[in-house]
């Protein structure tokens, strides 16, 4: 069991009641307290009052359907990054990227799969959880950063680049917009440094390592001396951040966008995340990126 989630709640919206019951079921032996909807109405009347940390949503429903409630919830700015699940009976290509567009960046196909449930859930929650805490220390963080024209930081740790998203953010106009550049710097010491693959990634947050693992690797003779750097530079109409790595670079092309096979998969999506916010491009190999934030 995930101890990360035990305790949280999800909202599960299906019209099916033999579903809802199986869903509960599964969810609460996850540790998960959780609420449930018949319908989208009921789920948008659950939602004036309730925040749940994720929300398990089916697609084909009377009244209001699937994509509807998620397209409602995207436009609330107080439920907006709460994470949503879709679950449908249709493992089309369209209808899952139509739910990737309006901003479902988790899916999982019916009949469900138990252990897929556990682990799109518990990646989702995760997710959540560390963009709730980015967001709290944006809010909350003095920044010198706001004084600087130009600047060089060299780090090793996850802890450290938090740091430095937060300043960059907190420096922009848009605090809340360019907090995903986090995304962007995690990827640089993940996979850039430390080697980690995308398939690796996968392993180790469906049995809750991913965190140990970066710790382990960190130690790693290797690994050691091994820095990311990050520049920013101000100018009166932009910022520029130039984040570099010391790995061999990677396919950088293919995570830009999320494709057909990894719609459920319990990551994958942070590029993807950012390329919808921010202007950036990979440099060379991929070990660098020029992200342009305009002072609009």
């Amino acid at each position: 069991m995930k101890k990360e989630i035990q305790g949280q709640r999800i909202l599960v919206v299906d019209d099916t009641l033999t579903v809802r019951m199986e869903l509960q079921a599964l969810l609460e032996s996850m540790g998960l307290d959780v609420v449930l909807a018949e319908d989208g109405l009921q789920c948008l009347d659950i939602l004036q009052h309730d925040t749940p940390d994720a929300i398990l949503l089916d697609i084909m429903m009377p009244e209001m359907n699937g994509f509807e409630v998620l397209r409602w919830i995207k436009n609330q700015p107080k439920l907006e990054d709460i994470p949503v699940i879709m679950q449908t009976a249709m493992d089309d290509a369209g209808s899952i990227k139509r739910g990737v567009d309006e901003g479902a960046f988790y899916y999982l196909t019916k009949p469900i799969e138990v252990e897929l449930l556990r682990s799109i859930v518990s990646a989702a929650i995760s997710d959540f959880r560390a963009k709730k805490a980015l967001r709290k220390q944006i809010i909350e963080s003095e920044n010198p950063f706001g004084l600087m024209v130009e600047g060089t930081f060299r780090f090793r740790t996850l802890t450290d680049a938090e740091y430095i998203a937060v300043r960059i953010a907190n420096a922009s106009p848009s605090p809340k917009k360019v907090a995903v550049i986090n995304e962007l710097i995690i990827n640089a010491i993940e996979h850039g440094n430390l080697g980690i693959t995308y398939d690796e990634k996968t392993e180790y947050i469906d049995n809750g390592t991913w965190h140990s693992e970066i710790e382990r690797r960190l130690a790693l003779p290797e690994h050691v001396n091994k820095n990311v750097e990050v520049k920013i530079k101000k100018y009166p109409d932009k910022m520029t951040v130039l984040i570099t790595d010391q790995g061999s670079g990677f396919d950088f092309e293919k995570y830009l966008e999320l494709d057909e096979s990894r719609f459920l998969h319990n990551h994958g999506r942070g590029i993807v995340m950012t390329n919808i916010f921010l202007d950036f491009q990979y440099l060379g190999t991929g070990n660098k990126v020029m992200v342009t934030i305009p002072f609009e």
